[in-house]
């Protein structure tokens, strides 16, 4: 009797905890949706309490996820992540107009921006980061970074040294196989942005080369590592997480002890009448403020060499990953499409001529070649994020109230692979960036450098990294796979940015 009753009141119990649970899930729905109406916030999954949808994330391929979410909810959707709101754009239009908004230029305040205290131009925001990028547009261009005006042929030569020293090495590997990730292509496009900015150019095995690489890309995983709800995990696994900020950390410090050397030794032989380069136009700037009584107002306060220090670790990490990883995926494709690869190298034979290398005057002769790389920037899509901004102040977009702080992701990946505005996504045209005549078009939902007030300050000279590079390369190889070997996988490792796995090519010397 004794032992029936118990199992009475032991199923009772379950149940009546099911209902409590039901009944709290329930609520606490309907909660959320009542809050979400009267906030007039966009529609989206509802999380749980405290952790909101974080826990449905993970840190591997979270650009996919959030895909997905565009697909149920539509162009504009939230969700909720450890009490932040985060808005998912994934209509082109939409995106423009958002970051056309002086009220989502801000940055997310992450753990990133704790040690990085605000300092730079891809991280800072406000007024410093108004006046750092109107003076590194200026800088840059007059350093030649612009198609137009005769200091492009300074950046066109810069560019070509480093060129030609590739070429150099890929005819010393006699036909064998390579991997292009080991460090030749890496060294060369690192050439390019350590001599515009601070005269330094690294030469192979260079042991303050290898340091700085091993850094980069050890903090690029390291990011790739770091989970959404970091902050809820079990001890071992915070402990774990806690480590890598460390590391990343103390990777930071390391790295700006390095450029704060080379402030120093510019700082030693500075002539304000010969600008060699970024370091001294920074340290001309700083001499005009102190001679104006006005270095309270120059980096908003900051410290100068702090600032200096965050300006080449932004150039140096945004220049190079992004045109080693996407000049990789060039490649990558090519052993996939072998035909194009064919199409562009006749191409630039037709217009350039066999014996001469190909040159920024003849970019605009080489339609099926510039249409070729912007095929390749769409398909790699490294950034499938794009660059997260913030709002800095409650806006209204698209009929929906976004709260001060909200963070902003434009979905790159799922814009570029839309299948409402490109005709079979999947597959390698680069026939789809010309138009009847054959002439170049850039459709306005490719968006490789991002858009807005925010947009990517070396667009540039990252299109003539890309062509100078890539047409040399295939005006004076073929590209082809390691006897024996698989052609590569069309999967990216997934960082902070998108990089193809590992694989070796051979490149052989076309004969012309």
């Amino acid at each position: 009797m004794a032992e029936t009753m118990s199992v009475e009141y032991n199923g009772y119990s379950r149940e009546l905890w099911l209902n409590v649970v039901a009944t709290t899930l329930g609520l606490t729905y309907s909660a959320y949706r009542q809050l979400r109406a009267a906030q007039k916030l966009p529609p989206g999954p509802w999380g749980v309490p405290f952790l909101g949808y974080a826990p449905f994330l993970s840190n591997h391929c979270t650009y996919l996820k959030y895909n997905e979410l565009a697909r149920r909810y539509g162009p504009i959707c939230s969700f909720t992540q450890r009490g932040n709101t985060v808005i998912l754009l994934s209509d082109h239009k939409l995106i423009k107009t958002a970051f056309d908004m002086k009220q989502i230029t801000g940055r997310p305040n992450d753990g990133y921006m704790d040690i990085i205290g605000g300092y730079g131009a891809v991280n800072s925001t406000g007024k410093l980061w108004e006046s750092q990028r109107k003076f590194l547009h200026l800088v840059l261009r007059h350093m030649g970074m612009t198609f137009t005006g005769h200091n492009r042929l300074n950046m066109e030569s810069r560019i070509m040294i480093e060129v030609s020293t590739l070429m150099e090495t890929f005819h010393k590997t006699c036909g064998k196989p390579i991997d292009l990730n080991a460090g030749s292509i890496c060294l060369a496009i690192t050439n390019v942005i350590s001599s515009l900015t601070m005269s330094v150019r690294f030469e192979p095995n260079d042991p303050r080369f290898e340091r700085y690489m091993h850094m980069v890309d050890e903090g690029f995983k390291l990011f790739g590592m770091l989970r959404p709800v970091s902050l809820f995990l079990p001890r071992r696994h915070l402990t774990d997480e806690r480590n890598i900020q460390e590391k990343i950390k103390n990777n930071h410090q390391e790295i700006a002890g390095y450029f704060q050397n080379i402030i120093e030794e510019h700082r030693s032989t500075f002539d304000p009448n010969c600008i060699r380069d970024l370091v001294d136009a920074y340290l001309l700037e700083i001499q005009q403020s102190q001679d104006a009584g006005t270095m309270d107002q120059l980096f908003q306060g900051l410290n100068p060499d702090r600032q200096i220090q965050q300006i080449l670790g932004d150039l140096f990490s945004a220049g190079m990953e992004t045109i080693k990883n996407t000049i990789l995926w060039a490649m990558v494709y090519m052993l996939h499409n072998p035909d194009v690869m064919t199409k562009v190298q006749d191409e630039i034979d037709s217009v350039v001529g066999q014996y001469k290398s190909p040159v920024l005057d003849d970019y605009p002769n080489l339609p099926y070649t510039q249409a070729t790389l912007y095929e390749v920037l769409r398909k790699s899509s490294i950034t499938p994020l794009g660059t997260t901004h913030a709002t800095t102040s409650d806006v209204t977009l698209n009929g929906y109230h976004i709260p001060n702080g909200a963070q902003i992701i434009p979905l790159q990946h799922f814009v570029h692979n839309d299948p409402k505005l490109w005709d079979e996504p999947e597959a390698f045209i680069p026939e789809r960036f010309l138009n009847a005549e054959g002439k170049v078009k850039k459709p306005d939902c490719f968006l490789p450098f991002g858009v807005g007030r925010r947009k990517c300050l070396g667009e540039t000279l990252a299109q003539m990294e890309l062509y100078l590079f890539f047409s040399t390369l295939l005006h004076e190889f073929d590209v082809c796979l390691p006897e024996g070997d698989e052609l590569p996988s069309m999967d990216g490792q997934v960082g902070i940015t998108l990089t193809p796995q590992s694989f070796k090519v051979v490149m052989k010397k076309r004969n012309k």
